[in-house]
C-alpha cells in the first residue's frame, strides 16, 4: 500500500531528475503533475508563498490588507467527530489576521454535495473557534461572555470541474442573509464570519471582469497537467506551481500515490449511494417493463443486489486505498470473499 506519513513528504523537491522507470506508466507521458488531482493539490500548496500568492488572488486582497503570512493547519477537522473519517480537507489554513481558509479541488459532483459544503464550513468554524479560545486559555476566567463567543473569520473555498450545485456562473458566493433582504441587489450579509467561494473552473474562459491574478490562478490549476513547459507568461508564484508540479522532481511516493488514487477518498465514499440509487432505480424499471407483479418484485431484487455489489465494491476500493486493514479485514467487513477483494486490488494496480 502507498502510504505518505508526513507534511514534509508532500512538499520534498527532488534536485535532480527522477529516472524514467521509477515514474508511474501512467505519469511518464506527462511534464507536470495536475493540480486537479489530490495529492498534486495538497503538495502544491504546502509552499506557503504559492499559497498566500493564490489566497490574495482568489480572495482579491489589495495591498493593504494582502495576506502576508499563513499558518498551516491539521487537514483532519475531526475534534467533534468520534472518526477522523467525517471531515478531511485538502488545504487548511490560518492567517496572521487570524481568518481560517480551507480550499478544496472538486472534480466530481454527488448526492448532498451542498450538505457536505456546509458541514465542512460548519465543522471548520467550530474547530477554529475552538482553537482560539484555548489560545486565550490562561486568562479564560478574565473573558467577558461577548468574547467568549467571538467567532474568528472563515473561507471557505471550492475550485470545481463537474460539480454544479454550488454555483451557476464562473464564481459565487454564499453567505448569510435575512429572507426580508430577498430582492434588495444591496442586502448585506447579516454576519461575516461564514464565507463560501465557488469557482467553475469550465466557466473561465468565458467569464468577464475576472483579475488578472485570479484568471492565471484558475489557468494554471485547470491546464498545467496538459502542457509541456511553463508558460513564457508564468511569473513569480505560478512559476514556482509549475517547477513545484514538475513531475521529474517529485518524489517516487508522491507520484505513486497520485496514480494510484485519482479521485479522493470522500468522493468514493459519496459516490456509494449514488450507485446504490441506480441500481434500485434500474431494478423498479426493468420490473415495471415486465407488466406483472413477478417481473416488478424481481426487477426490485436484481436493482437491489446490483446497488449493494457496486457499494461494496467502492468500499472496498477507499479500504484498499486507505491501506489500514489487513485484506482479511477488507473482505470480512465488507462481506466479499478474499478471492474479490484480491481481484480489485489487481485491477487496482493495473489502471
Amino acid at each position: 500500500m502507498i502510504a505518505l506519513g508526513s507534511r514534509a513528504d508532500f512538499g520534498v523537491i527532488l534536485n535532480q531528475d527522477l529516472p524514467e522507470q521509477e515514474i508511474p506508466e501512467l505519469l511518464r507521458q506527462s511534464t507536470f503533475l495536475s493540480a486537479k488531482e489530490n495529492t498534486a493539490f495538497v503538495r502544491l500548496f504546502e509552499d506557503k508563498e504559492i499559497l498566500m500568492d493564490f489566497l490574495n488572488a482568489v480572495l482579491r486582497r489589495n495591498d493593504e490588507d494582502a495576506i502576508t503570512e499563513v499558518e498551516h493547519m491539521n487537514r483532519d477537522l475531526a475534534v467533534i467527530y468520534p472518526s477522523d473519517d467525517i471531515v478531511g480537507v485538502d488545504v487548511h489554513a490560518k492567517t496572521k489576521k487570524g481568518e481560517y481558509i480551507d480550499v478544496e479541488m472538486q472534480r466530481y459532483g454527488h448526492t448532498h454535495f451542498k450538505d457536505r459544503v456546509v458541514l465542512y464550513g460548519a465543522v471548520m468554524a467550530a474547530e477554529a473557534h475552538r482553537e482560539e479560545l484555548l489560545s486565550l486559555q490562561k486568562r479564560r476566567r478574565e473573558l467577558s461572555l461577548a468574547e467568549r463567543y467571538r467567532m474568528p473569520k472563515i473561507y471557505s473555498i471550492w475550485i470545481c470541474e463537474n460539480a454544479t450545485d454550488g454555483n451557476k456562473d464562473y464564481r459565487d458566493t454564499w453567505a448569510i442573509y435575512r429572507k426580508s433582504d430577498l430582492g434588495n441587489k444591496d442586502a448585506l450579509p447579516v454576519s461575516d464570519v461564514l464565507n463560501y467561494i465557488f469557482i467553475k473552473l469550465p466557466k473561465l474562459e468565458a467569464a468577464k471582469d475576472v483579475p488578472e491574478r485570479e484568471r492565471e490562478w484558475m489557468d494554471f490549476i485547470n491546464n498545467c497537467g496538459s502542457r509541456d513547459e511553463i508558460p513564457s507568461t508564468a511569473q513569480g508564484a505560478i512559476r514556482d506551481a509549475y517547477e513545484r508540479l514538475r513531475i521529474r522532481r517529485t518524489p517516487k511516493e508522491v507520484l505513486e500515490r497520485q496514480a494510484f488514487s485519482m479521485t479522493t477518498q470522500y468522493d468514493i465514499d459519496c459516490c456509494i449511494d449514488d450507485a446504490i440509487n441506480e441500481g434500485h432505480a434500474k431494478g423498479f424499471e426493468k420490473g415495471l417493463a415486465e407488466g406483472h407483479a413477478e417481473g416488478r418484485a424481481e426487477g426490485r431484487a436484481e436493482g437491489r443486489a446490483e446497488g449493494k455489489d457496486e457499494a461494496r465494491t467502492e468500499a472496498v476500493i477507499k479500504a484498499l486505498k486507505r491501506g489500514k486493514l489487513t485484506l482479511d479485514e477488507i473482505a470480512e467487513d465488507n462481506d466479499v470473499s478474499i478471492d474479490r477483494v484480491l481481484e480489485i486490488q489487481k485491477n487496482l494496480f493495473q489502471q
